[in-house]
Formats: C-alpha cells, structure tokens, sequence
C-alpha cells in the first residue's frame, strides 16, 4: 500500500524589510535596558550625595536662611531618586506576568516623579527668589526680614506640592478611567499649567536672571560670590535636565496612556532627571573647591553656606554704615556707663 506523499511547507523567506525591523527593535530594546541601569547607577549615587548633604546640613552646620532651603531641596530630591531607584529595582525582580504588583508601583512611581519637581520648582523659586531679594534690598534683609521665613515658607511649600501632586494624581493619573469626568480633569490640567509654567517657572527664571545681571555686572570691581554661582548654576541645570520630563508628563495626560513613543521618550527623560536631582552635590564641591582639590565636601559647604548675602563675597556699604553706627552706640554706652554708676552712689 503506497503511502500519500508528504509535503512538508517550507518556511517563507523572510525579508529584508524584517530583519531591519526586528534588528531596530532589539536595538532600541537594549539601548532602553542600558538607559534604566544608568538611571540606576545614578540614583544610587545621587542618594548617597543628598544624604551626606542632609547630614552635614543637619548635624554638622550652624542653620541660617539658605541652609534650611537646601536642607529642603536634597530632601525633596533624595525622595524622588529613592522612589526611582526602588521602582527600577522592582521592575528587575518582579516578572512582566505579575501585572498587578507592577501596575501599583507604577503608579506610585508616575505619582512621586510630579511630587519631586514640583517641590524641586517651588524650592528653587524660593531660593531665587530671596537671594535676589538680599541682593537688591540688603538693608531690609538684615534687620526686617522674619527670623524663621525660610523654615515657614519650606512648610507651606512641602503643603502646596502634596495638594498639587494628590490633585494629579487623583484627576489626571485616573482620569482614563470611562466613568471619569472630563471636565474637572481639564480644569486641574489648566491649574497645573498655570501654577507651574506661567506663575512659578517665569518667578524663577526672573529672579534668577536679576541675579545674574546684578552679580556678574560687578565682575570688574570683585570676585562673584560662590553661593550665588551655585544658585544660577542649579536654576539652569533644572530647566535642562528636570523641565523636559515635566513638559512630557503634562503630555501623557493629553495623549493616549498606551502611546509607544513618549514612553519611550520617557525612559530618557528620567535619566535627565536623575541627573538634575544628583547633581547639586556635585555643583556645591566644584564651585566651592575652585583650585583647591583637596578640600573634603564637609569643608567645601561650609565654607559656602556662610550666610553672606553681598554678592561679592564682602560687606556691602549699608551694612557697613549699620555695623559702624551700632558700634559708635556701643562706644557711647560704654563710656556713660561708669558715670551713670557714679550718679547711682
């Protein structure tokens, strides 16, 4: 009995078209794995340099108006390089098939990245802000200004970013939901917008330019404070490194969540931004050590951190004038003294 002939399919031949795609695809696949390992690395690092700042800040130095704002700042930036390196660490352990777990950390992850700049960006306008101030109205500075303004206006600041971020997270992060209404998700969009992007954005940028202009006009005549390079220096880092991913995340909310190509731009986006909240230990040390390389980090902030706010690193002629008459009322007094003793025997 003769047996039918079999016919065994021969694969189809595949293309040129799919080896270039497929070949594109693995590329881009491990470009994105190296991506999140240095994110990684970096974080790491990142939170070992906000955490000696945190701790000299704290147990080390004599607290004045701008320490307290650091102190603040690589607070808020140890949080979100925390939350990035944990986030990333579980994504490596848990296995793409447990969803669940993967879709909670997420969120939490998508709802601590706007917590992070938003308390970065409301810190640093904070931190312009007054520097300028200081600079331009000296006088009033030293004698007028609240002893305990930078530890309130932290406070209040720390406040606004948990209600901004918890409005985000609750109306934009769960806005795909069908039941979701649109409107109040489109004003809290508009909210943020402004609050971000046309109130505290350009306060900073101003601010930080006045001090650029005010500081480096006076060039010819003396050497800049290093406090006040620090300050110019971390404003433009941010908006390098921090605003894009911000500029991103107000996308995502307009697009589609399941849009390939931002979240692949995204993966980019948080590198720059473990970079932007790594970097200000780094910006202390350089400024600070200038040609002196031997200087420890300790001794580099402390020899910053003094709270001089002349932009040329001496007293300004009103302080002067101040200092000199509250020393001529110390001399008068001291004189009257033993005749105003005499009087009383």
């Amino acid at each position: 009995m003769e047996h039918p002939p079999t016919t065994v399919s021969s694969p189809e031949p595949i293309s040129d078209t799919q080896i270039q795609v497929n070949g594109s695809f693995l590329k881009s696949q491990s470009t994105e794995n190296v991506s999140t390992y240095v994110s990684l690395l970096i974080s790491i690092l990142g939170t070992i340099g906000n955490g000696l700042v945190i701790w000299y800040l704290i147990f080390h130095f004599k607290k004045n108006p701008f320490t307290v704002y650091i102190l603040h700042l690589s607070m808020a930036d140890l949080t979100f390089l925390l939350c990035t390196s944990t986030n990333t660490i579980v994504h490596m352990f848990y296995s793409k098939n447990d969803s669940t777990k993967l879709q909670l950390f997420d969120f939490v992850f998508c709802v601590l990245i706007p917590f992070g700049y938003n308390t970065g960006l409301y810190l640093l306008t904070a931190i312009s802000i007054e520097r300028c101030l200081s600079v331009l109205y000296p006088i009033w500075y030293q004698c007028q200004r609240p002893k305990h303004q930078s530890a309130v206006v932290c406070i209040l600041l720390w406040a606004l970013s948990i209600f901004v971020t918890w409005l985000e997270g609750f109306f934009c992060l769960q806005g795909t939901h069908p039941r979701f209404p649109i409107r109040p998700r489109a004003m809290v969009e508009v909210f943020l917008l402004i609050l971000n992007f046309i109130v505290f954005a350009p306060l900073m940028v101003f601010s930080s330019l006045t001090l650029f202009i005010k500081v480096f006009c006076n060039l010819k005549h003396c050497q800049p404070a290093k406090l006040y390079i620090i300050i110019i220096s971390m404003v433009i880092l941010f908006f390098l490194f921090a605003m894009p991913l911000r500029v991103l995340l107000m996308l995502f909310d307009f697009q589609d969540e399941n849009n390939e190509f931002l979240s692949i731009v995204f993966i980019y986006l948080n590198l720059l931004s473990c970079i932007n909240s790594t970097i200000n230990p780094v910006v202390y040390l350089v400024v600070g050590r200038g040609q002196r390389a031997r200087k420890s980090l300790k001794d580099t902030m402390q020899k910053i951190f003094e709270d001089n706010p002349c932009p040329c690193g001496r007293e300004k002629p009103g302080h002067s004038k101040i200092s000199a008459l509250l020393r001529g009322t110390d001399k008068q007094t001291s004189k009257l003294s033993p005749v105003l003793n005499t009087s009383n025997l």
